[in-house]
């Protein structure tokens, strides 16, 4: 099962340097994309199938930005700017009608090739400020508008990798956001340690989830499967970074909440973790040189377990298996976590060659962290005398690499 974007992109930017303490941005970018909201290919004996080119869509992006950066005296930098943006949907298209009482198709509006479908467009301002307290610290704050265009749909009820990238369209309104953001920053002895705390919360709007119950089916028109709510996102961001010498490093922590609100589904009106939540997310990164040639690098990694919704019971009725699922989103995997180890040797440098070597381990203690679970079943489901069970799949174990690195 596949599902993704191919791009075309083109782009042009301008700097203009008013003076030295006043810089204009400005510029345009272009952007065609071909979506495959989902493929997928198998095999039933001696017949194969695919849906590689049933669900494609298209469509044309295209913004235009400038930004102004500029100093205030001594103590003030503010970064202000707006982009403007425009997309289209564009055909080949088949939009499969259905009934809204039944779910099942009723009719089918098909779209030529290039033929225009949906548009929107959308204005993202923004404003960053910059506050100098003293030589060694400063202050932060913004506020920034986006519309997003793009979307990855999310399938709570299985932790199977069947996230999909669907476009804005007739069904689908682009994701709004509008996020706020204050920051403190601090250097310590003369520059060598950079220190930082940042506080932010995002408010979310057309976001988008499966319906309750939904279970993939080849060939069908996902967006009829789509409900659409609300989301926040709120946290703080610590920072800590060792410049100079010859051990240096950083240190960042994240703790977070991402949550959705969605009435149409079963959790009614009440918010719940998004697939993706994190309420914590650790990196540590150490380096030590040794000499301009030869120098290691660790680093660890930890991250609260994905969210996802899990089958809580069984039961028979009239001959036939039901399921019942708990709270969305109410069930985490185990803790995401691992570490990996390097080595670089850079050869001697010549006048027209340079290399290195490098030696590294992907996760050195072989953790098995979960990349989805599924749910496996033992017996008869006759007589009603099934053992089910949760078993979790993993992927990635140590892996060791050596690369070789060259210029000239």
């Amino acid at each position: 099962l596949y599902s993704g974007v191919r791009d075309w992109n083109g782009k042009i930017d301008y700097d203009y340097y008013l003076n030295t303490n006043n810089t204009i941005k400005f510029g345009a970018n272009y952007i065609y994309h071909t979506f495959t909201p989902y493929s997928a290919e198998g095999s039933a004996g001696d017949v194969e199938f695919s849906t590689d080119s049933l669900n494609k869509k298209y469509a044309h992006e295209t913004s235009i930005y400038i930004q102004d950066e500029f100093d205030i005296g001594a103590l003030w930098r503010f970064n202000i700017g707006v982009r403007g943006n425009y997309f289209l949907q564009v055909g080949p298209w088949n939009d499969i009608q259905v009934d809204a009482q039944t779910g099942l198709p009723i009719d089918t509006i098909f779209y030529a090739k290039g033929k225009a479908i949906q548009d929107y467009w959308g204005i993202e301002p923004r404003f960053n400020a910059r506050f100098i307290i003293d030589e060694k610290s400063s202050l932060k704050a913004g506020i920034t508008f986006t519309n997003q265009y793009i979307h990855l749909v999310s399938n709570s009820s299985s932790t199977l990798p069947t996230d999909l990238w669907v476009p804005s369209s007739l069904k689908v309104k682009p994701q709004k956001g509008i996020q706020y953001s204050l920051g403190y920053f601090r250097n310590f002895k003369d520059n060598t340690f950079e220190t930082s705390v940042e506080v932010y919360y995002k408010d979310l709007q057309n976001q988008i989830e499966y319906a309750d119950g939904y279970v993939p089916e080849l060939g069908e028109e996902i967006e009829n499967n789509f409900v659409f709510g609300d989301g926040r996102s709120y946290g703080a961001e610590f920072f800590l970074k060792k410049a100079k010498g010859k051990f240096n490093g950083w240190i960042g922590y994240t703790l977070s909440k991402t949550e959705r609100y969605f009435p149409q589904l079963s959790t009614g009106e009440e918010w719940f973790p998004t697939k993706y939540d994190r309420v914590h997310d650790l990196e540590v990164v150490a380096i030590y040189d040794f000499n301009e040639r030869l120098s290691v690098s660790g680093t660890f990694v930890y991250a609260t377990g994905q969210a996802t919704t899990i089958v809580e019971s069984f039961y028979f009725l009239e001959g036939e298996l039901h399921t019942d699922y708990g709270p969305r989103n109410g069930y985490r995997l185990d803790p995401y976590h691992r570490m990996d180890l390097s080595c670089t040797l850079k050869n001697k440098p010549e006048k027209k060659f340079e290399s290195s070597w490098n030696f590294s381990f992907y996760n050195v203690y072989n953790r098995k962290n979960p990349y989805f679970i599924y749910t496996d079943y033992e017996g008869d489901f006759a007589t009603g005398t099934v053992d089910v069970r949760a078993v979790q799949v993993s992927i990635f174990p140590v892996i060791p690499s050596i690369t070789w690195n060259f210029k000239f």
